[in-house]
């Protein structure tokens, strides 16, 4: 069985998922950006053999995140990665590296270092993110400026249990309500809608009140097609223009 000796080959337990018992998931505490877990899975072959690999699901973390991979060009970013650590994204999208030999703990230590780098090649590219903080964070202090008696229901990084069994973080919670600010754009955009769907497919969240504020501010036509998008997933969607100060709005 692949799992007897896996605990002293990587340090870390797994969890067979195949009858043969040639296959199994690997339990680590590493994690992407917004704390999802990195995939890793082993699968056994003749003469001591082992693949490592992610069954594709790093790509389907950049997907949901909103970046678009459908094309080599953009797949480059991973494969130049995979490529410095001795692994490869094969024509399926799998990440994947083989040991050689009689080593598989070393090829897993090459696996476990490379998927490493593409979490901390994540939260190097985070810059948009960044931005979409520090619009929170505007949006924050207009409602707090509107409203100054709610600052006492103001919660940081409030949480949901989405339909998918992930927990989401929105940007804050006042007042009862979950608010996510979101820019006009598809880096912004799409991880705010794949959070709100997950969240309001979930059966205990029927009652949740949620809240998208847009910025309208530098893009009028960008931002209304974005209200749009979001018109019949989130309780509300209002512009920032609507709730902020003079010294705000007026931001361009």
């Amino acid at each position: 069985m692949i799992c007897k000796n896996l605990l002293q080959m990587t340090g870390f337990a797994c969890q067979p998922i195949s009858e043969q018992g040639d296959l199994a998931r690997i339990s680590t505490p590493f994690c992407f950006a917004d704390g999802d877990p990195v995939p890793v899975y082993v699968q056994s072959f003749a003469n001591d053999v082992h693949r490592f690999f992610d069954d594709g699901q790093t790509l389907l973390h950049f997907i949901g995140r909103g970046m678009k991979l459908d094309n080599g060009h953009r797949l480059r970013f991973l494969a130049n990665i995979a490529q410095k650590h001795g692994a490869a994204v094969n024509d399926n999208g799998v990440l994947e590296l083989f040991s050689k030999g009689d080593s598989p703990s070393n090829a897993f230590a090459q696996y476990i270092t490379c998927v490493i780098a593409i979490a901390q090649w994540e939260y190097e590219h985070q810059g948009i993110d960044a931005n979409g903080a520090a619009f929170a964070d505007e949006v924050v202090h207009a409602l707090l400026t509107l409203h100054p008696e709610s600052t006492s229901t103001l919660i940081h990084k409030p949480t949901y249990l989405g339909s998918s069994g992930k927990r989401h973080e929105l940007d804050f919670g006042l007042g009862g309500k979950g608010y996510i600010a979101v820019k006009p754009n598809q880096q912004s955009a799409a991880p705010a809608l794949y959070k709100l769907v997950d969240i309001i497919n979930r059966q205990t969240n029927a009652d949740a009140h949620l809240v998208v504020v847009i910025d309208d501010r530098h893009d009028k036509n960008a931002a209304k097609n974005t209200k749009q998008v979001f018109r019949s997933i989130a309780s509300d969607v209002i512009s920032f223009s609507r709730i902020a100060p003079p010294a705000q709005a007026a931001i361009h």
